[in-house]
């Protein structure tokens, strides 16, 4: 069985693969004519895919009960999460782990995420975790941040979770 995050990579790989097979077929061989331009190969360069972190759960606006753990499990589209290393001189490129920011904002790129509250950090490489909430309304921040734990421009999201008892 395929864990999520193999699932969003495939996912991406097939999305992609689809996106150059619509290409091939869309582009169309054209006339004979010229135009005095270069001949083309066909090959649309493809751009970067932005990467992006979201919350796989919970979803955005919900309620949840608070007899019940809540389930929080991140996921990523583009980007490696990995365990910070036990030694790294310095930060890996295109890798990073989570952040877990309760009643928090996404913090500005660059900037390093604080080792304590109200921040949990997922430097094992970990995509989630079970939170025991009492009744309110809580805003979360799910941010990557790099091995040393400095923030990523645009990777960060943010859902606001609603607990209640007895429902």
């Amino acid at each position: 069985m395929l864990g999520f995050d193999k699932i969003v990579r495939l996912n991406g790989v097939l999305a992609l693969a689809a996106m150059v097979a619509a290409g091939a077929v869309g582009c169309g061989g054209g006339g004979a004519e010229s135009d005095g331009a270069e001949p083309s190969t066909g090959m649309a360069e493809t751009p970067a895919a932005v990467p992006r972190v979201f919350f796989v759960a919970p979803r955005n606006e919900t309620d949840h009960a608070t007899e019940i753990p809540l389930g929080f499990t991140f996921g990523t589209e583009n980007f490696e999460i990995s365990p910070v290393p036990g030694e790294a001189s310095s930060p890996r490129a295109g890798m990073g782990h989570y952040h877990l920011g309760v009643n928090a904002e996404c913090l500005p790129a660059g900037e390093i995420i604080p080792a304590a509250d109200p921040w949990v950090h997922f430097g094992d490489g970990s995509d989630g975790m079970e939170m025991t909430l009492e009744g309110g309304e809580y805003r979360f921040s799910v941010q990557i941040g790099d091995d040393e734990h400095r923030t990523i421009e645009g990777l960060c999201d943010t859902i606001t979770v609603r607990m209640e008892d007895g429902i």
